[in-house]
């Protein structure tokens, strides 16, 4: 059985997303009235309740639910389709809607935009900058940067670098209170921790003969916030393991030193993320190229 309208479709996923008929109908140029003969209409011919109305709110069904997300990526495959048919070799085009950590984003994908949209002028860049796991599918997403392993098997990703990860302090900070010889030391000096959302406590020390050595950290200060964070190591509040993304400026300054250089750390993938579709969009193509391109083989902030 194929949907009538594909239309009716287009409403159903816009009303999920607006949370209302009267939403999704503002967003669409529709009345209300018409969002819900056009709901009405799909729910008729498919059997079943898709949605759930009341006075007060909209729910969805479980079979709604589960219609959704076809829902979406079907239409993502059809606007998909036009892209690749009616683009040839034409620029990108269209909306292409990216999220990314936080931090990383505005160090190291912020910088990229102006680039970017002055190579690709048709095309409308929506950057998102969270550290929330947000899933892109559901949310509508084209694109997103992560770091650490992929779990989800929906997605496909597109290596970008090495998250790797070094213990800093100030230069004050260690004169004062001393520089560590060895990871047992630290337990002597105050944890800045960073949570997300619990507290990253337990450091992971591996040396020369790959033997990891696991410190339990305590300290007076988390949060999950970089900038934060940054500013309590430049107070000498105390030490902090941050990804070299973060920091590599600050130590190549000399303003942080690495404590315990002869230790290396746990290391994450740092990668581009996308819907597993089997063809991949101009848009999100273009945007993982020029992020392949700024990076190169090795990230300009990596170092062993």
């Amino acid at each position: 059985m194929l949907v009538e309208n594909i239309n009716d479709l287009v409403v159903f996923v816009a009303v999920v997303k607006a949370g209302s008929l009267s939403a999704a109908g503002r967003e669409l140029g529709f009345s209300s009235a018409v969002v819900s003969k056009r709901l009405q209409r799909l729910e008729e011919q498919l059997g079943v309740r898709l949605l759930s109305r009341s006075t007060r709110k909209l729910c969805i069904t479980e079979e709604g639910s589960r219609y959704h997300d076809y829902c979406v990526r079907v239409l993502a495959e059809l606007d998909e389709a036009e892209t690749l048919i009616t683009s040839g070799h034409s620029q990108p085009k269209g909306t292409l809607r990216v999220t990314v950590p936080a931090a990383f984003g505005r160090l190291h994908i912020a910088p990229l935009v102006p680039e970017f949209l002055k190579r690709y002028p048709e095309l409308r860049l929506s950057l998102h900058l969270s550290d929330a796991k947000v899933d892109i599918i559901e949310e509508g997403y084209d694109v997103a940067v992560r770091i650490g392993d992929m779990k989800d098997s929906n997605l496909v990703a597109r290596h970008l670098g090495i998250d790797r990860r070094k213990v800093v302090a100030t230069h004050s900070y260690l004169k004062k209170f001393g520089n560590p010889k060895t990871p047992d030391d630290l337990i002597n000096h105050n944890a800045l921790l960073f949570a997300n959302p619990a507290p990253l406590d337990q450091w992971q020390f591996i040396d020369v003969n790959r033997k990891i050595h696991s410190i339990k950290m305590t300290g007076n200060f988390e949060t999950n916030n970089c900038d934060a964070l940054r500013a309590a190591i430049y107070a000498d509040a105390g030490i902090a393991l941050r990804p070299l993304w973060d920091v590599w400026k600050d130590i190549e300054a000399g303003t942080l030193q690495v404590l315990l250089p002869e230790y290396t750390h746990p290391s994450y993938n740092i990668q581009a993320v996308y819907p597993s579709r089997r063809y991949l969009s101009r848009k999100v193509r273009a945007f993982i190229d020029l992020l392949c391109e700024s990076f190169g083989d090795t990230p300009y902030w990596d170092f062993p």
